[in-house]
């Protein structure tokens, strides 16, 4: 049981803490979609990093804790899907970039992928 308590804070300090390091770029959904929509194959690559960090995030996430799940991404389903999903939703909703990246790219997840 200790141990269980110690991982879940040491997940939730990593989501909170390095996230703000290492995905700087990405804060924003306007940030994040300027990155995929990018001619830089180096900004689209930070952005794809960044949408497969969220999608690991929120599996460890719903595993400890138990949530229930927003998306389920099929098994045939490719990683340029996933990032057109999340890119799609980001264009066709402007209104909502300015939210965190984090929580957009889980609407866009459960808008394509729903349970």
């Amino acid at each position: 049981m200790r141990l269980r308590v110690t991982a879940a804070m040491v997940t939730i300090l990593v989501v909170l803490f390095a996230g703000k390091v290492s995905a700087w770029e990405g804060e924003s959904g306007n940030e994040l979609y300027e990155l995929l929509v990018s001619k830089s194959p180096y900004s689209r690559f930070v952005a794809e990093g960044y949408i497969l960090g969220v999608i690991d995030t929120t599996h460890t996430l719903n595993r400890i804790w138990r949530l229930p799940v927003q998306w389920t991404i099929p098994e045939k389903a490719t990683k340029r899907q996933v990032f057109d999903a999340v890119t799609k939703y980001l264009k066709e909703n402007p209104e909502e970039r300015s939210e965190t990246a984090y929580v957009l790219v889980n609407k866009a997840l459960g808008k394509a992928f729903p349970p």
